[in-house]
């Protein structure tokens, strides 16, 4: 039994793994997604796959950032762990494996709300970061957050 366990427990450990180093805005953008299938962006470098359109609004810029904040807050399985007025960082732990994945958002003067969602570890995530970007952008025009 403790020789099954002790895996188990470092896989686990390891699920919690440190943020990346690509994090964050580089010349007014957000890094391109690895190639792999487990990361959405909406910068488009070429990956269809991959790339989601910006989410837009003709509303005040802090007033998209404050929904944004709000529907990300208000998410039980994430954390804000950056905040500053142009951009947010946020990650989201995973119920059973307790999976991170980074997710970040880039507000433009321009009403539109760029993001990148990515798992940090593995290859595929079964869609969940497009979903979980889909659901955000459903709360953002729905106004429910």
């Amino acid at each position: 039994m403790k020789k099954i366990l002790l895996p188990i427990l470092v896989l686990l450990a390891s699920c919690q793994s440190s943020p990346p180093t690509n994090l964050g805005v580089v010349d007014g953008q957000l890094s391109k997604c690895p190639d792999k299938p487990n990361c959405v962006v909406s910068f488009d470098y070429g990956m269809s796959d991959q790339f989601l359109a910006p989410i837009e609004s003709e509303e005040e810029p802090e007033r998209i950032r404050q929904k944004i904040f709000g529907i990300v807050s208000k998410t039980s399985n994430a954390k804000i762990v950056e905040d500053k007025p142009d951009y947010i960082r946020a990650e989201y732990t995973s119920t059973l494996f307790r999976f991170v994945d980074d997710v970040e958002f880039l507000f433009t003067e321009a009403g539109k709300v760029h993001f990148r969602s990515a798992s940090r570890l593995g290859h595929s995530d079964l869609g969940v970061n497009k979903d979980r970007i889909e659901a955000i952008r459903f709360k953002f025009h729905q106004n429910d957050y």
